[in-house]
C-alpha cells in the first residue's frame, strides 16, 4: 500500500500543479514579469510530479487492488502519456523549424 498511496497524492498533486499553472499561464500581462518565472518552475515542478508518479504507479502493480491504487494508477498514467505525446510533438516541431 505504500507506492500505491504515493502514486494516489502525486497524481493530486500535478493535477492542482496542472490547474494552477495553466490559470497562471492565461492572466493577461506585459512582457517578462516573476509570473513567467513561477510558471516556469511550476511547469517543471509539473513535470517531476508526473514522472515520480508514474514510477510508484508502477511499482505499486504488486501490491493488491485497491481503489487508491486503481485511481493512482490511472491518473498517472493518463498524464504520463499525454506529457510524452507533448513532449514528442514539441520535438517535432522544433526539428521541422531547424530543417528549413
Amino acid at each position: 500500500m505504500k507506492h500505491s498511496k504515493r502514486s494516489y497524492h502525486l497524481a493530486a498533486f500535478s493535477i492542482i500543479l496542472l490547474v494552477v499553472f495553466l490559470t497562471l499561464s492565461v492572466i493577461n500581462r506585459d512582457g517578462s514579469t516573476m509570473l513567467d518565472d513561477i510558471v516556469g518552475y511550476l511547469i517543471t515542478l509539473f513535470f517531476v510530479t508526473v514522472l515520480a508518479g508514474f514510477v510508484f504507479a508502477m511499482l505499486s502493480l504488486r501490491e493488491p487492488s485497491s481503489r487508491v491504487k486503481t485511481i493512482g494508477l490511472a491518473v498517472n498514467v493518463i498524464l504520463f502519456v499525454l506529457l510524452a505525446v507533448n513532449v514528442l510533438l514539441n520535438l517535432q516541431r522544433v526539428t521541422a523549424a531547424f530543417a528549413t
